[in-house]
């Protein structure tokens, strides 16, 4: 019975958000995300006879959690520099869209993990072998001052050394867990051991595929503005930044084995060597407490990557009032409450209730303001800049309109170029909303 509980909240994750029933349709993504992750913990308990949550124990799972989350907002800070991906439609209330947001970045260890150790229990690349490597003390130095590297160059030049951000980390900690004698990737490829690695790249791959499957269908998530790369796309992301999921995956687990020797985490499966010396209790706590706070703090500065939050009606500027009456007494808060289930017997006691121009008028500007996240802000910006529609929108190019834009800002923050050109080459797709 256990073993079916997740593909069947899945399914009904994925029919409540068709529906656009609230709260899955904003949060679509960490309910189906969670649901995997608990379907490859079944998995692994039906093959092993007990589940990685419980082998971790509820102490040891809440720490991996949180360096999940530790570790992925080292990214966010990144991309406050490299703005290569941002949000859209985000919690409106910032309480709730912290708590969300930390949330989904704790289950990035899970889902990697889970699916490696599975990988693992099926004996995928089990075996497999190549001449060892040895690598000397030159060499190890090396690798790090090439991760320092890997690290300077895309926040030097974001636009052109941007990729080698998923690979620094290999660069740098792999190097210093090989000195420790820790059993990491060095140590593999030193005894002539491929199949871990493998297993962990493999890992990284069916991850990013499963994450940017799940968000594309999400009212809140990401899009992408990769520079060179924007035209090819799979789900959200370019498809050669399928390529860095890989290297990604490898990141965790050599920063994982990591904590797991220094006793900061839990260990299982392939995670196993600990430190003899064990560290006081009290620096242990330190290093938590701080990595909480690095959270929180990176936390408070997410507004830079967030593009849109739930549209408010009370905020677009371009309806009437009279309009704005009529959606307030009919329970549309948000322009969100205009799609998918909902949203259709709003519209049909919309159509009563105002004039054929009013009418028209709202649908034009809901779309646009939906379309690809657009939000309020910069859904206000376009309409003062001209463009009521995503028709006129698809007629628009980046060039001609980020100087209307900067014209009639008043202030406000300017969506930058790369995040235009995502809407006008949508618009010009004829991709639409969902559920108008």
């Amino acid at each position: 019975m256990m073993s079916i509980l997740g593909p069947l909240f899945i399914a009904a994750t994925f029919a409540l958000n068709a529906l656009r029933v609230e709260p899955f349709a904003t949060y679509f993504y960490l309910f189906a995300w969670c649901g995997l992750i608990f379907s490859f913990d079944q998995l692994i308990r039906a093959r092993e006879g007990r589940s990685l949550v419980v082998h971790c124990g509820v102490g040891g799972f809440l720490l991996l959690l949180l360096w999940s989350a530790a570790f992925w907002y080292f990214f966010e800070l990144v991309n406050f520099r490299l703005q290569n991906w941002y949000y859209v439609f985000v919690e409106d209330d910032e309480a709730l869209r912290s708590f969300f947001s930390m949330l989904s970045f704790a289950t990035v260890f899970p889902g990697i993990f889970w699916i490696e150790h599975y990988l693992t229990l099926r004996g995928v690349a089990a075996g497999l072998r190549w001449k060892g490597w040895d690598f000397s003390a030159r060499d190890l130095y090396g690798m790090q001052g090439l991760g320092v590297l890997f690290f300077a160059l895309p926040l030097l030049w974001p636009s052109y050394f941007f990729p080698l951000v998923w690979g620094a980390v290999v660069l740098l900690v792999a190097p210093l867990n090989y000195r420790r004698g820790i059993d990491g990737v060095l140590s593999q490829l030193r005894r002539g051991e491929c199949g871990p690695l493998l297993r962990i790249l493999l890992a990284g791959l069916i991850a990013g595929l499963l994450w940017e499957s799940l968000n594309y269908w999400a009212r809140a998530k990401w899009i992408y503005t990769v520079p060179f790369f924007e035209e090819l796309k799979l789900f959200e992301m370019p498809l050669l930044g399928f390529v860095g999921f890989p290297p990604f995956a490898l990141e965790c687990a050599v920063l994982y084995r990591l904590l797991v020797y220094e006793r900061l985490a839990p260990a299982f499966g392939a995670y196993q060597g600990q430190n003899r010396v064990v560290r006081s209790w009290g620096l242990r706590a330190l290093v938590v407490v701080l990595a909480a706070a690095a959270i929180g703090g990176i936390d408070r500065y997410e507004y830079l990557t967030m593009a849109s939050v739930t549209p408010a009606v009370a905020r677009v500027e371009s309806l009437d009032e009279v309009t704005k009456a009529v959606l307030h007494r009919e329970g549309v808060q948000y322009l969100t409450d205009l799609e998918g289930w909902y949203g259709r017997d709003a519209w049909k006691a919309l159509e009563g209730e105002l004039t054929v121009a009013q009418y028209e008028s709202l649908r034009r500007l809901s779309a646009l303001y939906l379309h690809e996240g657009i939000g309020v802000e910069s859904g206000n910006a376009l309409v003062r800049a001209g463009v009521h529609s995503i028709e006129a929108l698809a007629q628009q190019t980046d060039a001609d309109l980020m100087p209307r834009l900067e014209a009639v800002a008043n202030g406000q923050r300017l969506p930058p170029a790369a995040r235009v050109r995502v809407w006008i080459r949508r618009a010009q797709s004829g991709r639409a909303p969902s559920a108008l």
